[in-house]
């Protein structure tokens, strides 16, 4: 449904001014990533407001894309897959309760994983050469032990889901970290 929404837009947009436009292809990728971005921000917020954790799930958006930013993670096949897990996530994360030692257990866990696995995929091998990986290792390692400081649970969580996305059995069949690595 994204896909589709974004061609007949590209294609609008392409229609109206041919000559000063990109081709199709490109403007459909970029306006996939804008509405099905945009879609997940909109209707976890939606969502959290009528459960009253809208706070928390902004929280843990942004600490989630922060971190996905620069260790990168699976990608799914399709827009909408994406916006439903990412809707879903977003949503319930806040509403799972956790105890300062389950808190400091996940965290670390969260950061052996970003350790071990970070960087990883596609976006991190087009935007930065290989020799920027340890520094996207660090940064990603960083942005994780911020929260034994700041030590909200949903922070905790979200940077543990996104540590999950770089293991190799989710990306069975779908890009591999050996693409890069040097």
């Amino acid at each position: 449904m994204i896909e589709r929404m974004a061609l007949h837009i590209a294609k609008s947009i392409k229609g109206a001014n041919p000559a000063q436009t990109a081709s199709v292809e490109v403007m459909q990728y970029s306006l996939i990533a804008i509405i099905g971005t945009g879609s997940a921000i909109f209707l976890s917020i939606l969502f959290a407001a009528i459960l009253g954790t809208a706070v928390q799930t902004i929280i843990v958006l942004v600490s989630f894309m922060t971190l996905r930013a620069f260790s990168g993670g699976y990608h799914f096949d399709s827009a909408e897959k994406c916006t439903l897990v990412s809707i879903f996530g977003a949503v319930v994360i806040p509403l799972i309760p956790l105890n300062d030692t389950a808190n400091d257990i996940l965290l670390g866990a969260a950061f052996v994983l970003i350790l071990l696995l970070a960087p990883k995929g596609k976006n991190q091998s087009r935007i930065f050469s290989r020799k920027h990986f340890p520094l996207l290792k660090l940064i990603s390692l960083v942005i994780v032990t911020t929260n034994y400081w700041i030590g909200l649970p949903e922070v905790t969580l979200s940077f543990l889901v996104q540590a999950l996305s770089l293991l190799p059995f989710i990306w069975k069949g779908g890009e591999t970290n050996e693409e890069t690595r040097e």
